[in-house]
């Protein structure tokens, strides 16, 4: 008998079948040990890929379709086994690393953040002269902030987090001509907490060119309808979706250097690294210009990126050729910056803003006998997410109103049926047209759903369906988490914080938000679920909404999002088992551990 080695597997070749029974019977003996030493690789005693630098046990979530497992091993920051107990022994050695997690809770993939704003919220707290508003923070208290601001003689003052909603209602939040006493000769903007409204003073809106020799609103302004105005026309200050983005952009960007932008990203990986993350998508990384793209891409040089992280380019809809040249400068971008754990290919768009305060495209008409409106056109919208595709470059578009979500699925088929091969986003996803969910599934798109809006306080829900910018229809349905998935649509999680104030970011939170629809633990009280259709009703899926369907709409699945063979080893250690555990107390789970490519990035009390 001889042995061949073949890649991974033994050939047994029997040269001769004329053997004496006694022979024979020493033959397989023989092979039956020479197989077992042999079973995971080709050299007697070492096994497939080398002894592991580490070796995890406990109740193990894969995310595969084989979902549980008991043990696996890592070497070189990626898993070399993953399967039980008995077979994982032949991967120890002397020097490898035993993590005993059996009876401690469980082990799982790590994480994706599919659509959050994470290092513009870490930037306001540590940018040199920004505000952070709390959503009860009246009038009053706004101008008492800025106040407190202006004596440190700023450059700029940008703020966030007032409550639109409560302001806007008697027109109760700050003038432009109150900031103005305050300061009037460096740009102010203060954004609310959704981030799709804002208040500028004077020197701002004037700096954005937006105003003609009266102080009103230039009537070639395209966004001249987000201007609130008072009786005699002239702006109040406050700025709606698209106009308010055109004056921040252009009247109040903060002029922070990349040392402040590098605190702000380092407590962003931090923090999304302490919940379980692994890999998140920033929503709208040149917000503040392209400072953050040059701080990620030599943080990831220097090997001190913890994350993979897809960075998405905002374009506005102005000119064609102010888009042409958007365009260009997110190809410019993608290029100049991915690479490694940074993936700079994605476009983002707002295609509506949010029902609730009536920026939403909405089918059916709200009590005042409006719909909203859509900031692209659906001929602009096929053009430019055309153009985009054609680039290499995925869309990843804001919509919330079923309307506008419609728009959107007609521009991302048409990319489809051009077989450009690419992975067209969707975020939000308020309210969803029936029609829409196979047309969704059909085209590859993937929804980047927002749970945590099903839990508002009593008194959000109050004001929120009283008011006359949306249909009653809307009040209590939306963010449909399982219709995507009973369609087959592929789904990750999103937050979107920080626009989410007071809910939870973290996936075990998030978690018992989507299969109750209440949060009575953090910030927000919400004892009774005003959506129960859209709910999740199965854990494991949604474990891997979370995990290997994130790891899809950023196109790393091959790599990442699951505990298998041959990925990078990405995975956290939680302190209980979310698959068996009351609902009620998935927002209590901990992650003890995290693990970016076989290293540990977070330890809970280091």
């Amino acid at each position: 008998m001889i042995y061949s080695c073949v890649g991974r597997k033994m050939v047994l070749y029997l040269q001769s079948e004329k053997k004496n029974h006694t022979t024979m019977k020493g033959i397989i003996r023989l092979v039956v040990v020479l197989m077992a030493m042999t079973l995971t690789g080709c050299g007697i005693g070492t096994p497939r890929g080398g002894y592991a630098d580490m070796v995890v046990y406990g109740k193990i979530f894969t995310s595969d379709a084989d979902s549980l497992a008991q043990a696996f091993a890592v070497k070189d920051g990626k898993y070399i086994f993953v399967g039980n107990e008995d077979d994982v022994q032949a991967y120890i050695n002397d020097k490898t690393q035993i993590i005993d997690h059996r009876g401690k809770g469980m082990v799982m993939a790590g994480c994706t953040e599919g659509h959050g704003h994470y290092f513009m919220s870490n930037f306001y707290t540590c940018g040199t002269y920004v505000i952070k508003f709390d959503t009860s923070d009246d009038k009053e208290t706004i101008l008492r902030k800025v106040e407190a601001m202006a004596k440190k003689n700023p450059t700029y003052v940008y703020g966030f987090g007032f409550n639109y909603a409560r302001l806007s209602e008697g027109d109760r939040y700050p003038k432009r001509e109150e900031l103005d006493k305050i300061l009037s000769d460096v740009p102010v903007y203060l954004a609310d907490n959704e981030g799709h409204k804002g208040i500028a003073n004077t020197f701002c809106i004037q700096k954005a060119g937006i105003l003609d020799a009266d102080g009103k609103v230039k009537d070639d302004f395209k966004y001249k309808s987000g201007v609130v105005t008072d009786a005699d026309g002239h702006p109040t200050g406050m700025l709606r979706e698209q106009a308010g983005t055109y004056v921040r952009v252009r009247g109040c960007t903060p002029d922070d250097k990349p040392a402040v932008w590098e605190n702000a990203i380092n407590g962003a990986q931090q923090q999304l690294n302490s919940m379980g993350y692994t890999a998140a998508f920033e929503g709208w990384a040149n917000k503040f210009g392209m400072t953050t793209y040059q701080v990620v891409k030599n943080l990831d040089a220097t090997n001190r990126l913890t994350l993979n992280l897809g960075l998405a380019y905002e374009i506005e809809n102005l000119t064609p050729a102010d888009v042409t040249a958007a365009l260009d400068s997110a190809l410019k971008a993608n290029e100049t910056y991915s690479g490694g754990h940074v993936h700079a290919n994605y476009v983002k768009l707002f295609m509506d803003g949010t029902p609730e305060t009536g920026t939403g495209y909405m089918m059916l008409p709200s009590s005042n006998g409006t719909n909203g409106k859509p900031i692209w056109q659906p001929d602009e919208l096929e053009k430019v997410t055309l153009g985009a595709n054609e680039k290499g470059l995925t869309m990843h578009i804001h919509a919330m109103g079923d309307m506008a979500v419609k728009n959107v699925v007609d521009a991302y088929e048409k990319a489809h049926k051009a077989k450009y091969g690419l992975r067209n986003q969707i975020v939000h996803l308020r309210n969803v047209d029936e029609a829409d969910y196979k047309r969704m599934a059909d085209c590859g798109i993937v929804a980047s759903c927002g749970v945590l809006w099903h839990a508002m306080s009593d008194e959000d829900y109050k004001l929120y369906t009283t008011t006359p910018f949306m249909n009653a229809k809307y009040n209590d349905e939306g963010y449909p988490y399982q219709a995507f998935a009973d369609h087959g649509v592929h789904t990750s999680i999103s937050t979107d914080a920080p626009a989410t104030t007071g809910a939870p970011t973290d996936p075990f939170g998030i978690m018992e938000v989507a299969f109750t629809g209440t949060q009575t633990f953090g910030e927000i009280y919400c004892p009774t679920p005003w959506d129960t259709a859209g709910l999740a009703n199965d854990r494991a899926q949604f474990l891997r909404a979370l995990t290997i369907e994130g790891a899809y709409q950023m196109s790393t699945e091959e790599s990442r999002g699951s505990i298998a063979e041959g990925k990078y080893a990405d995975f956290i250690l939680i302190d209980q088992d979310v698959l068996e555990c009351p609902l009620e107390k998935l927002h209590d789970t901990q992650v003890l551990k995290t693990y970016f490519e076989g290293k540990c990035v977070f330890e809970m009390g280091n």
